[in-house]
């Protein structure tokens, strides 16, 4: 899921772009300023990280994609005395203090707010609004385009929100993984899914153990020994068309919606998948022939949770869908 891709601006783009830079001025001004908020990018896609100087590119390949270039200053503010040939090395940082109960949101793009207005509106920033601050404090680990599989063309296992995760201890972890490990070259993407996850073996595919591996990692960074985090998986929200960013559209309605609950069970989580496939209708959709959403589209499936006059790309909700995401988890959590 490109993060910066042109078709979250696929409708009123002129206008759309003013109102969204509009947005933005607003939200940076309101946005508490604290050591980890990304207040220099210009839209949501590592929220909790920051980009800095080093001496050496070590970042990883598919985020150094996404790093300021000179032919590109996406994510810096314009200062005098900023060097566009100088590498860039994103550093992602554990939200909240040590008397806060803390709580990390594992996932791609769509965690990491993608196609949303702005930072403010990404999932896990309005389940922060949600639960308030007193208590908690919520940590956006999204990564574009990572997936859950160790052989995808990106796994998230790579990337500096991994670090971060394991780098810190919390109260509950959330995964949402999964969408692009439904890229395959049959709908034109990289070759990541594996295609045996599914029937009495479907735990033995490379998804489902990369996916337990994840889990049983989490059971380690608990506050103590004595008490691992609460964990919760989600069902990534449904794919609107076929083909979209080289997904695999059965993969994502078809075959992750029974499969997550599946490994969540075999892992032995006692709290229940939080159903966001559902919840933004994707039972609802046919099995194949998926037209895609527009503006107008008026059906169970939420097509208004995907486009308005910012976006409409099939895949990244917009504010009212991530809002919805957000109260989803909100009442799993039960807060």
């Amino acid at each position: 899921m490109a993060l910066f891709s042109s078709r979250c601006f696929m409708y009123g783009q002129v206008d759309a772009i003013a109102i969204v830079l509009a947005v933005l001025v607003i939200f940076s001004s309101a946005y508490e300023s604290v050591p980890g908020n990304n207040d220099e990018l210009e839209m949501p896609g590592f929220p909790d990280c920051v980009w800095t100087t080093t001496t050496t590119a070590t970042t990883d390949k598919y985020d150094n994609e996404l790093a300021p270039r000179a032919d590109s200053r996406r994510g810096l503010r314009d200062t005098d005395d900023y060097d566009k040939d100088t590498p860039m090395e994103l550093q992602c940082y554990q939200q909240g203090n040590s008397n806060k109960i803390k709580i990390g949101c594992v996932g791609d793009s769509i965690t990491a707010g993608a196609c949303s207005s702005g930072k403010s509106h990404t999932y896990p920033a309005v389940l922060q609004t949600l639960i308030g601050t007193d208590k908690y404090a919520v940590t956006n680990l999204g990564a574009s385009g990572s997936t859950m599989l160790k052989s995808g063309n990106s796994p998230y296992w790579n990337r500096k929100q991994f670090k971060t995760l394991t780098n810190n201890t919390w109260d509950v972890l959330i995964v949402m993984l999964g969408t692009n490990d439904a890229k395959d070259k049959g709908s034109r993407g990289p070759d990541n899914w594996p295609h045996n996850c599914t029937g009495p073996n479907a735990l033995s595919c490379p998804f489902a153990e990369d996916y337990l591996a994840m889990l049983e990692l989490f059971q380690t960074l608990g506050p103590n020994q004595k008490h691992p985090p609460e964990i919760y998986v989600m069902i990534p929200p449904p794919l609107m068309k076929t083909g979209v960013y080289g997904m695999n559209a059965t993969v994502i309605n078809q075959v992750l919606p029974n499969l997550v609950p599946f490994i969540a069970k075999w892992a032995g989580l006692i709290t229940d998948p939080i159903d966001i496939f559902g919840e933004f209708g994707g039972h609802t959709l046919p099995d194949d022939d998926l037209d895609g959403c527009s503006e107008a589209t008026v059906n169970e499936a939420k097509c208004s949770w995907y486009c308005d006059v910012q976006h409409c790309d099939q895949c990244h909700p917009n504010d009212v869908g991530y809002y919805h995401m957000a109260k989803a988890v909100q009442k799993a959590l039960g807060l």
